[in-house]
């Protein structure tokens, strides 16, 4: 995948996960929506916000867990327009020292977090309190549904889902207590006006 959106992925700040920022400038930039980011872990990480967008696909994907050629097939998400209610994130415990294992949490009360364009590689994805979609495209290709072919885990003839915008008309996509279990979230913009990041024995 060469691109989300207009944002490409060489301007992305990569943040892997437990370790909290890669510097405090690039986290100043990151957390201003001076450049986009990505939050990822081969263990995996609990992601809890709610979630609304102008448009929201989905297929198959796949990602590389732990050793190199240990695939895990995912759920593969991508949207458009995306304005987040809160955010938690808690990642998998590490062992940093004998005795001592941690893990990070990552919160924001900030009730209407602009996100721009995700995308989502997650092993699970529900919403408990329900989810409304509009202009819901049901079983297209992958293809069809736009997805880019060089994306992980893309198949062009494979299931895809698609609920589309209507003209004029923003944040129909809405995605209530969205709980994932995700392996990476890529953001084309991250600006919140709380952030909590603590650390949990």
């Amino acid at each position: 995948m060469n691109k989300l959106g207009h944002t490409s992925l060489g301007r992305f700040a990569a943040v892997t996960l437990p370790a909290a920022l890669v510097s405090a400038g690039m986290g100043y930039a990151m957390l201003s929506g001076m450049v986009g980011a990505v939050i990822s872990s081969t263990g995996g990480f609990n992601l809890n916000t709610s979630l609304t967008a102008d448009s929201l696909k989905m297929r198959t994907g796949a990602t590389e867990v732990g050793s190199t050629g240990n695939n895990q097939g995912t759920i593969y998400a991508q949207t458009q327009g995306s304005v987040a209610n809160g955010l938690n994130v808690v990642t998998p415990k590490v062992d940093v020292l004998p005795g001592l294992s941690l893990n990070l949490g990552i919160t924001s009360s900030d009730p209407q977090i602009n996100l721009g364009n995700v995308a989502l590689n997650a092993a699970s994805l529900n919403t408990p309190s329900g989810a409304t979609m509009a202009n819901v495209t049901l079983g297209q290709s992958q293809a069809d549904a736009g997805f880019d072919p060089g994306g992980p885990g893309y198949v062009a003839d494979g299931f895809a889902l698609q609920a589309a915008q209507t003209s004029g008309r923003s944040g129909e996509q809405v995605l209530n207590n969205l709980s994932a279990q995700a392996y990476a979230v890529q953001l084309s913009s991250l600006s919140l006006s709380s952030l909590s990041i603590k650390l949990n024995p």
